[in-house]
C-alpha cells in the first residue's frame, strides 16, 4: 500500500523549518505561563531566550514555582496569579503557555482559546476523549490557534528522515516497529530528599486519573512519531501492560512501568509500539532508548531524533546514512510558535495533530484496561 505523502504538510513544514531559523520580529509578543513547575519552567527559559516576546504574567498555585519564575522573567515584570483563569481576562496578553498537570490541560486550553489567546499547549491535548472534544470545539469557534507541545515534529533530523520515508526511499511502506526502553538505577543510600516541587510532580504524575498513564502521558511523543511516519491515524488498538515492579499490578489502578500495543492504520500500515523501564543498558543486542524502524518493499529506515539509516532489503548496499551533515538535532518549537503568531498562519503541530496522538495514546490505553480490541470509533470524537 502507497503512503502517499500530503502535499500540505510539506509546505507546512517547509516553512516551519524557514521561520524557526529566521523570522522577522514585526511586533512584540505578550506572553502568560500558566503551570511554571519543571516543564513550565523549562518553557518559561525558552521563550525569554526568543527576541521580541514579553513574559507579562505567570501563574502558578505553588509560591515557591511562582517566585521562582518571577525571578527568572525579571526583566519583564510580569505580573503574579494564582488563579489561572484570571489570565484570561487580561487584555495585554496574545499568547498562553499551559505547562500544568495533563488533567488540566482541556480546560485552561479551551478557555484561553475561547478568549481569543494563543495556546502554547504541552501534551498530551487531554487524556479523555470529551477533553479532546472540548479543545477542539472551542479551536473551530477561536480566531487564534493551539500548538501542542508534541516536540518531536520540531526536530530538523526527524523532519528530513521521515520526509525521505514519505517520498519512498523505502518504497510502499508496511509496518513500524518502535520503542521507547531505559533501565533503572538502584536506588542510593544517602540520595537526597525529593524537593517539595518534585514529590508534587511524583503525585499526580503517578495518579493515572490525572496523568492518563504512562501511554498518555508520556508515550504520547513516541506514539504520535508512529502517525507522522504512517501519515496515517489508528483504526484500532489492542495491547497489554502493568505495573511490573516492585510486584505486578494490573493496569488501571497505578502507572505502568511497561506495556505495548499495535495499533492498526486507516491506510493498512500496522506499529507495533512497546515500552519498558527495566531494560538493562547494557543490554546491546536490542538498544534501549527511543527509535522507530519503518519497514517498505525497498528495504527498512531505521530512525531516532538524531539519526537515519537506510537498509535495503537485499543487503546488496551498505547502509545508508539519510541525515545531511550538520541538520541539527535541537527542536524549534517555540521559535515556531511566535512565528506562527506573526505570520498568522497554523502551526505544524496544530490541534488535529494533538488530538489524534491523545485519542491515539486513549485508544491503546483502553484497549490494555479492557482487554480487547478498541476502535477509533469508540472514542466518538470527530477530528
Amino acid at each position: 500500500m502507497n503512503t502517499r505523502p500530503d502535499r500540505r504538510y510539506f509546505l507546512m513544514g517547509a516553512a516551519a523549518a524557514s521561520a524557526a531559523q529566521s523570522v522577522a520580529q514585526s511586533r512584540e509578543i505578550r506572553t502568560a505561563y500558566i503551570g511554571v513547575g519543571a516543564r513550565g519552567a523549562s518553557l518559561l527559559k525558552q521563550g525569554l531566550d526568543q527576541p521580541g516576546v514579553k513574559v507579562s504574567a505567570i501563574c502558578d498555585i505553588d509560591p515557591q514555582a511562582r517566585d521562582q519564575a518571577l525571578s527568572a522573567a525579571a526583566r519583564d515584570r510580569p505580573r503574579s496569579i494564582t488563579e489561572w483563569r484570571a489570565v484570561l481576562d487580561l487584555k495585554d496578553i496574545d499568547a498562553v503557555f499551559i505547562g500544568t498537570p495533563c488533567d488540566q490541560h482541556a480546560e485552561m486550553a479551551a478557555a484561553c482559546l475561547e478568549a481569543g489567546k494563543y495556546v502554547y499547549c504541552e501534551k498530551p491535548l487531554a487524556i479523555t476523549p470529551e477533553g479532546v472534544d472540548r479543545v477542539l470545539g472551542a479551536a473551530r469557534r477561536s480566531k487564534a490557534f493551539l500548538q501542542i507541545g508534541q516536540q518531536l515534529r520540531y526536530f530538523p533530523s526527524m523532519r528530513e528522515a521521515i520526509r525521505q520515508v514519505h517520498e519512498g526511499i523505502a518504497g510502499n511502506t508496511y509496518i513500524v516497529k518502535a520503542h521507547r526502553h531505559g533501565g533503572r538505577s538502584r536506588p542510593r543510600d544517602g540520595a537526597p530528599e525529593p524537593t517539595a516541587q518534585q514529590k508534587t510532580r511524583a503525585a499526580w504524575y503517578a495518579d493515572v486519573k490525572r496523568s492518563g498513564d504512562l501511554i498518555v502521558e508520556n508515550a504520547v511523543h513516541n506514539i504520535d512519531a508512529c502517525n507522522w511516519i504512517t501519515n496515517s491515524r489508528p483504526v484500532s488498538a489492542y495491547g497489554h501492560g502493568k505495573k511490573y515492579f516492585p510486584r505486578p499490578i494490573p493496569p488501571g489502578t497505578e502507572m505502568m512501568d511497561g506495556f505495548s500495543v499495535e495499533y492498526i492504520y486507516e491506510n493498512g500500515m500496522h506499529c507495533d509500539y512497546s515500552q519498558i523501564s527495566f531494560h538493562p543498558s547494557h543490554f546491546k543486542t536490542l538498544p534501549s532508548g527511543m527509535w522507530y524502524s519503518v519497514f517498505g518493499e525497498k528495504g527498512t529506515v531505521h530512525l531516532t531524533h538524531t539519526s537515519a539509516t537506510f537498509y535495503d532489503l537485499y543487503s546488496e548496499s551498505e547502509p545508508r546514512n539519510l541525515l545531511p551533515a550538520g541538520i541539527g538535532d535541537k527542536d524549534t518549537a517555540i521559535a515556531d510558535f511566535l512565528a506562527c503568531i506573526r505570520e498568522k498562519r497554523q502551526p505544524f503541530a496544530d490541534v488535529k495533530v494533538g488530538a489524534i496522538a491523545a485519542l491515539t495514546g486513549i485508544m491503546g490505553r483502553e484497549a490494555i484496561y479492557k482487554g480487547r480490541s478498541v476502535t477509533w470509533k469508540e472514542l466518538g470524537v470527530e477530528v
